[in-house]
């Protein structure tokens, strides 16, 4: 036991160490520094956004758009930055990054399973999933990004020929890397809809990440306007060079707090970390203020993970059971006396009853 114990906390540094390394510019890298390029939409003038919770970066945004979002911390190496952009008729809505998506880490013998979260306290929270491929992911996440709204789906491959640039800091050396795109065209209770998601995913000793996401949804006549906007937003996003030195102090802190954690030693760090989680809560309810929902972020991931393992959440409405049942490609999902359950669209016979959906 006790071996298993210091494994245990061995893996834990191990984890830190490859976080400090790769989250501070690499989560970042979503957006990537500032480039020439781009080209902006005719018609269209454009004014600075800049982070408003740790001025981390500055992006351009159509004038007269809703912009919402910034830099959401979540931790000491867990600093998520997402932008939602909205029209001002509302048919487009355009976000790049999202606060839903941790960083992952992959199964081993200490967390086996998928979906599992491997709390590092104040540091971060991973996800525990198999590594996906940028194609994978980007079929995933348009599921979860799009999924509640989009209705019946239809293959749209002329709405996807482009590819967001790969602003992945040359400098990280991952051992695996790839980027996809998806795009189709669905029904929407505003009409019919354009629906795009481009993903990049990385792996880094054993915790992957996605650091360049990007989606937008909008009519079909106006998508092409869409992927330029989109364009031209993330070639002007510029990161502010003392964000970085002061990402690169709080991945410092970072590493300190989870020495003295994984030694039952938080006592002598009592005073910062407390300070720190203080300011952690006030940026976690910054995120819940912008879900406009108090439980709105967790939910966000808890979604998204549910989506990446394969996990659909269902009521027994008989026993009021919450279970977990493994997702399938009909519409529902049905139980019996045994507590068997079958994924099909209609009941396979007498005696089976319909879980609700979550």
């Amino acid at each position: 036991m006790k071996h298993e114990a210091k494994a245990l906390d061995f893996w834990a540094l191990i984890a830190v160490l490859v976080l400090g390394m790769i989250f501070g510019t690499c989560v970042l890298s979503a957006f990537g520094m500032k480039t020439v390029g781009g080209q902006p939409s005719a018609n269209v003038s454009w004014i600075q956004f800049q982070d408003p919770m740790e001025h981390a970066f500055g992006v351009e945004v159509p004038q007269g758009w809703t912009v919402r979002g910034g830099l959401f911390r979540l931790g000491y190496s867990d600093e998520r930055p997402m932008v939602d952009l909205r029209s001002p008729d509302g048919l487009i809505e355009i976000r790049l990054g999202d606060v839903a998506i941790p960083s992952y880490t992959l199964p081993n013998q200490y967390h086996a399973y998928e979906g599992e979260v491997y709390d590092l306290g104040a540091q971060a929270r991973l996800i525990v999933a198999r590594y996906r491929s940028g194609p994978e992911f980007a079929v995933l996440y348009s599921h979860a990004r799009f999924g509640s709204n989009c209705r019946n789906p239809q293959p749209g491959p002329a709405d996807a020929g482009f590819a967001v640039p790969d602003y992945l800091p040359q400098e990280q050396s991952a051992s695996q890397s790839s980027a996809g795109q998806i795009a189709y065209r669905c029904e929407t209770q505003s009409g019919k809809r354009v629906a795009f998601a481009y993903t990049k995913t990385a792996l880094y000793q054993g915790i992957w990440q996605v650091p360049t996401i990007v989606s937008f949804v909008a009519p079909p006549e106006k998508a092409a306007m869409a992927r330029t906007l989109l364009l031209h937003c993330v070639h002007s996003l510029a990161i502010a060079p003392a964000w970085l030195e002061y990402q690169k102090h709080m991945d410092a802190e970072g590493l300190q707090y989870q020495r003295l954690r994984q030694q039952g030693r938080l006592r002598d760090l009592q005073a910062q970390v407390q300070q720190f989680e203080t300011r952690m809560q006030a940026i976690q309810n910054q995120v819940n203020a912008f879900e406009q929902h108090q439980a709105a972020q967790a939910a966000q991931v808890e979604s998204f993970t549910n989506v990446l393992t394969g996990v659909t959440p269902t009521i027994d409405p008989l026993t009021g059971e919450a279970r977990n049942v493994w997702t399938g490609p009909n519409a529902n999902y049905w139980v019996n006396g045994l507590g068997e359950v079958v994924n099909a669209n209609s009941a396979p016979s007498a005696g089976w009853r319909q879980l609700q959906p979550n």
